[in-house]
């Protein structure tokens, strides 16, 4: 009901609420994490969430500012107010803050009254807009470097922006699902995955400057790829590219033809249990259909959707001992390791 009368007891990141191990959050909080789309910012602020911390994000004439949902006044969320040349207006009480977090205005009080104080300030955080996508980092000493996706980042390219999802599945499950092949003709029979199961041939995991990557061949059923090649079924080879700690390149390039798919997925850890998708897609036709590529992309998402929530524990376990694993485990395995053993994450002491 209260909170403590003890001036010593400010409230600190992450709250007593958090899903996250203290530990994990604190080492999450140093990557870089999407929370929305560019294009969501416009009139309004936006609001978000990112390892169970509320964030309201606005555009200003300088950029974006992400900041705590909260008003240093009297703690009420931002993300309800408005946008007004440029600052954010609380809802309640109308104090206005700039592009910096700092209040530049209180209606209720005289101009002859003392200034501002200073404890109305925002907490802001570090906050990038790169591929089309809001990326903001908690701690202030960025861990780990953005993804850096071919393709994506080619501006003679035309990206597709696939329909955010959030998935009640932890951001690592998702993550090994996406990275995971010999689900496919389990899993998407009815898209690309081939009607015949076969092995999936054993494969090397590299370690990367920025990761994890790998290529594998496959023969995908049917033909979705507008390269004018034609048959009922495609081989192809996928090349994996994980940014640590949860975002995928995945390029996709048929061996008959010189056509290249390139598809970008990143999560935003909401919480433990709840993770926000963004995907960007885009080819080398230069102007790829958007229709049809949305279309795909959200039936695969929903192939998979129901499993991933499905899975137990909902925690990925880092343990190697926990789980059982088969040869096409190879870069589940390393990911693992490499979270455990790199980033010192579900190493609770």
């Amino acid at each position: 009901m209260f909170v403590s009368a003890d001036k010593s007891e400010i409230p600190t990141l992450p709250s007593e609420a958090s899903t996250f191990a203290p530990s994990d959050w604190t080492i999450l909080s140093g990557f870089w994490h999407p929370v929305a789309f560019a294009t969501d910012l416009k009139e309004k602020p936006v609001g978000a969430r990112l390892l169970d911390v509320d964030l309201v994000l606005f555009r200003t004439a300088t950029g974006i500012l992400a900041a705590l949902d909260q008003c240093p006044h009297r703690g009420t969320r931002l993300s309800s107010g408005d946008l007004v040349s440029g600052e954010l207006v609380c809802p309640m009480h109308g104090l206005k803050f700039d592009g910096q977090g700092s209040c530049t205005g209180v209606p209720s009080k005289s101009s002859n009254e003392i200034g501002i104080s200073p404890q109305l300030r925002l907490t802001t955080f570090l906050v990038e807009e790169r591929y089309g996508i809001v990326w903001v980092n908690l701690r202030g000493q960025p861990l780990w470097p953005l993804p850096d996706w071919e393709g994506i980042r080619n501006e003679s390219l035309r990206n597709i922006y696939i329909p955010s999802d959030t998935w009640n599945a932890s951001a690592p499950r998702h993550v090994e699902n996406f990275n995971d092949i010999a689900h496919f003709p389990w899993v998407h029979a009815q898209t690309f995955g081939a009607d015949n199961v076969e092995p999936v041939p054993l494969y090397n995991v590299d370690e990367t400057n920025y990761g994890l990557s790998f290529d594998i061949p496959y023969l995908e059923g049917g033909n979705r790829f507008p390269d004018g090649v034609q048959g009922d079924n495609r081989q192809v080879t996928y090349r994996y590219e994980l940014t640590f700690p949860f975002s995928t390149l995945l390029i996709i390039s048929p061996d008959d033809s010189n056509y290249v798919q390139y598809f970008a997925d990143t999560v935003c850890p909401v919480s433990a249990f709840e993770t926000r998708i963004f995907q960007v897609v885009t080819d080398t036709t230069g102007n790829p259909d958007e229709d049809f590529l949305v279309s795909e992309s959200l039936t695969i998402n929903n192939e998979d959707k129901a499993l991933v929530e499905g899975q137990r524990p909902r925690e990925l376990p880092l343990n190697l001992q926990f789980e059982g694993h088969i040869p096409a485990d190879r870069m589940s395995i390393k990911y693992r390791r490499a979270l455990f053993e790199r980033f010192e994450l579900g190493c609770y002491r």
